[in-house]
């Protein structure tokens, strides 16, 4: 497995040249959900550039460096409550295998009509998984981020 180690300063131009990237090309959002831990920093910056409420969804499959398979729901959020017409952008800081995403799909449903996701990084296998990403990376590549 190939590592990658990045600098607090690459999340910061990537999170802000995706919300660029939305502002530019007018599409507005009501939430930003980070998905909790590695979502988190990168969607605190895009929900200020958006001006976007930011929420927190806590789910982990990873233990370490090895996924479990399983998701563990850590911190949850009532989508019930948020106005049918909210527009949401979920983010995560790297998309693989999709099962993270595939996760809050299945969790956000088809409650509201305008719901993107976004990584700050994408395995070249998990592309089309999320509507949104930053970087490319080659597939099985391991981010090392200054938070971990």
């Amino acid at each position: 497995m190939e590592k990658r180690k990045v600098e607090y300063e690459t999340i910061d131009f990537l999170s802000k040249a995706l919300a660029l990237r939305f502002k530019l090309n007018g599409r507005t959002f009501t939430h930003v959900i980070g998905i909790s831990r590695g979502g988190l920093l990168p969607a605190k910056i895009i929900s200020y550039i958006l001006d976007a409420q930011m929420l927190t969804f806590g789910v982990a499959s990873y233990a370490g460096e090895k996924n479990t398979g399983e998701m563990k729901v850590t911190q949850n959020i009532d989508f019930d409550k948020l106005p049918k017409d909210s527009r949401i952008l979920v983010v995560d800081d790297k998309v693989d295998t999709g099962g993270t995403i595939n996760f809050m799909r299945e969790v956000i449903g088809d409650r509201f009509d305008y719901v993107r996701y976004a990584a700050i990084f994408a395995e070249k296998r998990a592309t089309k998984k999320v509507d949104h990403y930053g970087v490319v990376l080659a597939d099985h590549t391991w981010v090392d981020f200054p938070w971990e």
